[in-house]
């Protein structure tokens, strides 16, 4: 029985930390709004308020006015395990799947009057939205097999898990032109973390000490407090580049049990006791971007991200040797007159150093490629409105070992698509 609940207590803590967005390192994202999922690249941008979260001293090239802005991100997540059918054990073998979407808002402000500006943004840089696996997966069926071992239960008749993960970001800043190449920018952003799992198991008893039906309810929060420089050169009128350091952004998680019906086993025996707290920072990026106006119509565009993942404290285990990941993109926008401009781009997102029986199976960490297209229409100089897709497929994994979260063999899938939608209004 204490071994059931614990066991069940670990798919909640590893579940919860889940990060259902697309791109990105091994906790970061890089989709925070709707400019990116057209381009792929914004770190050398200055086309609109957003690049607050990419590229804050290309603000600098911005008109003068203020600028509001809000994204809406509508993105698809299909999430599969496939366990081998080698593993001789009823309802743990097969297909596990979640589908659940998620929608992720951005929203973005800046006053820029002639040398300076001022701006404040909205995104969610890590998490974001919500896993459902209504019949279990790769993990349940490893934890299936260690409670059949119990001579007081003889079957699995229903195992179910939910997780809703949001590190909501909250930016201050504000940016300095030097002259007319160089610009500067700096501020601080504030990471409010949150992490939720519901999780139920039904047995079938022979003892009516053992309960067929066992459910927890953990929660997890963690605020923390970083900063981010920028630097904007544009050595031509046709030639741009854009910089950008964030800190890495320290979260002590404090855990919060809501519902248990183990009488303090779960929570108790992983550390998820109320007031428990376990280190995973939010790592900070190294983001570097160049732009070059090739033609009046034609913009062609290069991004590079590395996440700074080894400098991160991380003190969960299977993040142990993980880091540096990194994302390289370009992308190309054509512009057919005043009032409308297409574009289209592609990104490759390696993630470093993650061990195949590390990866999650409720949202694996795996290497992406990304494809975007979009358009931004501007009926009148202060509107613009942005529509975009992106399709990212995932490089599968086969587990080689089984370990915990998973029987070797087992198949570890994703597959994301998003639509965005985003207006900005310039006062």
């Amino acid at each position: 029985m204490k071994k059931m609940v614990i066991a069940l207590a670990v798919i909640g803590l590893l579940c919860a930390t889940a990060s259902p967005l697309l791109a990105g390192g091994i906790i970061n994202k890089s989709n925070l709004s709707a400019d990116y999922f057209r381009s792929l690249t914004r770190h050398a941008s200055t086309d609109a308020a957003d690049i607050v979260a990419f590229n804050p001293a290309g603000v600098m090239k911005m008109d003068n006015g203020i600028y509001l802005k809000a994204d809406a991100l509508y993105i698809t997540k299909d999430y599969s395990n496939t366990v081998p059918s080698a593993v001789p054990i009823p309802n743990i073998s097969g297909k596990f799947e979640s589908d659940e979407p998620s929608i992720v808002p951005g929203l973005f402000s800046v006053y820029k009057r002639d040398k300076w500006a001022g701006f404040f943004a909205v995104t969610v840089p890590g998490g974001g939205g919500e896993v459902k696996f209504k019949d279990g997966n790769a993990r349940t069926g490893v934890l299936g097999a260690s409670f059949l071992a119990s001579p007081a239960y003889t079957a699995i008749e229903a195992m179910q898990i939910e997780a809703n993960s949001v590190d909501l970001a909250f930016t201050l800043g504000g940016a300095y032109e030097i002259n007319e190449m160089f610009s500067v920018a700096a501020g601080l952003r504030y990471i409010n973390a949150h992490q939720e799992f519901k999780g139920s198991v039904r047995l079938t008893s022979l003892s009516p000490l053992a309960p067929p039906l066992q459910e927890v309810d953990l929660e997890r929060t963690a605020t923390g407090l970083g900063y981010f420089l920028g630097l904007n050169v544009a050595p031509t009128d046709k030639f741009n580049l854009g910089f950008l350091y964030q800190s890495n952004t320290e979260l002590d998680f404090e855990s919060d049990v809501k519902k248990d019906t183990s009488g303090g086993a779960i929570p108790g025996g992983v550390g998820w006791a109320d007031g428990t707290k376990e280190r995973e920072d939010l790592p900070g990026i190294l983001g570097f971007g160049l732009s070059y106006q090739f033609s009046p119509k034609v913009l062609g565009q290069v991004n590079y991200t590395q996440y700074l993942e080894s400098a991160a404290k991380w003190e969960g285990e299977r993040f142990k040797g993980a880091g540096d990941s990194s994302e390289i993109g370009i992308s190309f926008t054509y512009t057919f007159n005043p009032q409308w401009r297409a574009s289209i781009g592609y990104l490759r997102t390696d993630i470093a150093g993650m061990k195949k029986e590390n990866l999650l199976p409720e949202a694996p960490e795996l290497d992406a490629s990304t494809f975007g297209i979009g358009a931004v229409y501007s009926p009148t100089d202060r509107w613009d409105i942005s529509f975009g897709y992106t399709d990212v497929t995932y490089d599968s994994v086969v587990t080689a070992v089984s370990s915990s979260r998973a029987f070797a063999g087992t198949k570890l899938e994703k597959r994301s698509t998003a639509l965005s939608l985003g207006a900005q209004y310039r006062f």
